[in-house]
């Protein structure tokens, strides 16, 4: 039991990171991330998805941001340095539910228990339910109800924030400029789904163009920036319900299902650091934008009553297949950003740590090797 249990949350926490676009696939993820909202049709799946989402564009916008900078002086001409850093935003307890109550959905819910649901950083084990059906005109002047999807909304992961690892290098240019670069090519793991990151930044010292900064050697003032971009993607498998009564696709290989996201976060900052010996304060103010697009890639099963009085099959269920039916996008733009950290240098090896609130509270360590 208890390996079972350990097993359930490991498998848990690996989906996470998946769907942060910050972690390997896993095939647990198509067993907790419930897709059966698509059933009851495009506009209502998309409306629920948005609000069970939000958490996660939030802490991987988040993520993206971090981790940029651990000093504000530049390298010389041509030193560099390699760092290892990972991030984690965690969403405020506010983002772990949602009111189903407050929207505006075609299925009837069923709020007899609660009409609170978990994000997808949340978990619940009561959640509403919601149901579609189709009035059928049997003549007469009588009429029958006919419910064509049912389904309880998704739980969540439990797990209320996800780590994003990354290596970056960075080079000193001319004229007191860094540049640095992110990248991870793609990995896969079987058919489940795959990953990939990349990134480009620069620093240029302000401290350079300010004549009273020479007595302050201390101190170092810099602005900047950064951009980076993560592509990944989780397999998923929608197959119709069980109470669809004609199957006009019954041979139908429902294995193309996807779920991809597209990441960018973007962030400009006015840094400042101070030195002394070995370690190093440092402080950022300034900016962070994301913006995260989520798409159903595939053919997904969307349920309904056949209406066709000359039809044989009249007032029978049945379904649509509809290729790549959902796109949504989470847009953060020009949230203010406030970063306080430290880093310890040994010799040519650096270990730091930062925190950083923007969009979600976010904590970073970090271990490199910097020469000059």
């Amino acid at each position: 039991i208890k390996n079972n249990k350990m097993r359930r949350i490991i498998q848990r926490i690996g989906t996470t990171i998946v769907i942060a676009a910050a972690g390997i696939t896993v095939p647990a993820y198509s067993q907790i991330l419930s897709m059966d909202i698509i059933h009851g049709g495009i506009e209502d799946s998309q409306v629920i998805l948005q609000e069970f989402l939000k958490p996660f564009a939030n802490i991987l916008g988040s993520d993206l941001n971090a981790g940029w900078y651990n000093t504000a002086r530049p390298h010389e001409l041509g030193g560099l340095d390699v760092t290892f850093t990972v991030s984690w935003a965690k969403a405020p307890g506010t983002a772990l539910t949602y009111n189903m109550a407050d929207m505006l959905l075609n299925g009837t819910p069923d709020f007899s228990q609660t009409s609170m649901a978990p994000t997808i950083a949340g978990e619940q084990e009561t959640r509403p339910s919601l149901s579609y059906s189709e009035t059928v005109d049997l003549g007469g002047g009588n009429s029958q109800e006919v419910v064509y999807s049912n389904f309880t909304v998704p739980d969540g992961t439990g797990v209320d924030f996800f780590p994003l690892p990354m290596g970056q290098l960075s080079v000193g240019l001319p004229f007191g400029t860094d540049v640095t670069a992110r990248f991870m090519p793609r990995v896969g793991y079987r058919d489940y789904g795959e990953i990939g990151l990349w990134g480009v930044g620069g620093k240029h010292s302000i401290s350079q163009w300010l004549p009273f900064m020479e007595k302050l050697e201390f101190l170092d003032i810099s602005v900047q920036g950064g951009y980076t971009k993560v592509y990944s993607s989780v397999h998923v498998v929608v197959e119709p319900q069980s109470l669809v009564e004609v199957d006009n696709y019954p041979d139908f290989n429902w294995d193309d299902q996807f779920v991809t996201q597209e990441v960018e976060g973007w962030t400009m900052n006015l840094i400042a650091s101070q030195t002394f010996s070995v370690i190093t304060f440092y402080q950022g103010l300034g900016y962070a934008s994301s913006m995260v697009e989520v798409l159903l890639e595939g053919h997904y099963p969307i349920h309904s009553v056949i209406l066709d009085e000359s039809s044989a099959d009249f007032g029978l269920t049945t379904y649509e297949r509809v290729e790549n039916p959902v796109q949504m996008k989470f847009e953060n733009f020009n949230k203010p950003r406030f970063n306080v950290g430290a880093r310890i240098k040994l010799g040519v090896l650096t270990l730091h740590y930062d925190y950083t609130h923007t969009l979600y509270s976010t904590h970073s360590v970090g271990i490199g090797i910097s020469f000059k």
